[in-house]
């Protein structure tokens, strides 16, 4: 397998609070790369079935990069007939013979970096409070009594003051459901990782936290490989 030589891409979109990230091999244009397999991403730790979830609205956006997709079917049936693991390195025998089962040039795969639904959680806030509050002050009067002035002082109410003041309490928020994804394209001749890619984003539901990342993080491998949409 050659070593992997990469050249890193960070492509940050506009309404991205954190930016996609693209890595590039300077090899990835020496060799045509059109026809693609996608395999089921790997599951998020104790989320079953969370990969293939995400991999079938990912799988369309590869379109959008320009590459041809075979059936995924045939990818999945193909790791179980031959029991191949895609959980570390991949024997470089095993990857053209992928390649040359499925007649394609390089496979798609990779893992979900977080899958988490829509949760309440219980924040601590700061709120802004104001507090008003009387004002007294003294009133002095005089008054005669015979040959005797007297003098009096009273306290009366002059007036409000109002002043700000911060509150910490605690405060029920719902917090968006949010997927993230990591994936590479391998070369099967080669096994070289041509281009490395991670993405994620929020969403009202899974489903659109998985578009929102799968379509974020294809516009950035779009970006770094110079393509036009």
């Amino acid at each position: 397998m050659k070593p992997l030589s990469l050249l890193a891409v960070a492509v940050c979109l506009s309404s991205c609070a954190t930016p996609a990230r693209v890595f590039v091999s300077p090899n990835y244009r020496q060799r045509p790369i059109k026809r693609v397999a996608a395999l089921n991403l790997q599951d998020f730790p104790r989320t079953i079935g969370s990969g293939a979830v995400v991999t079938d609205v990912f799988e369309k956006y590869l379109f959008l990069a320009g590459y041809v997709l075979v059936e995924r079917r045939q990818a999945d049936q193909l790791l179980k007939e031959g029991a191949l693991s895609l959980s570390g390195a991949i024997d470089p025998a095993d990857l053209k013979k992928i390649g040359r089962v499925l007649g394609v040039d390089a496979l798609v795969m990779g893992s979900l970096t977080d899958y988490s639904y829509p949760r309440d959680q219980t924040v601590m806030t700061t709120v802004p409070l104001e507090e008003t509050r009387p004002v007294y002050g003294n009133v002095v009067t005089t008054r005669k009594v015979g040959d005797t002035e007297v003098r009096t002082e009273d306290r009366v109410l002059t007036g409000y003051e109002t002043r700000q003041m911060d509150q910490v309490v605690p405060m029920e928020k719902t917090l968006p459901a949010h997927v993230g994804l990591s994936v590479r394209l391998v070369d099967v001749e080669t096994g070289e990782v041509l281009w490395s890619a991670s993405a994620d984003s929020n969403g009202s539901d899974m489903t659109a936290a998985a578009e929102e990342a799968s379509s974020r993080l294809t516009n950035a491998i779009v970006k770094a490989l110079g393509r036009d949409r």
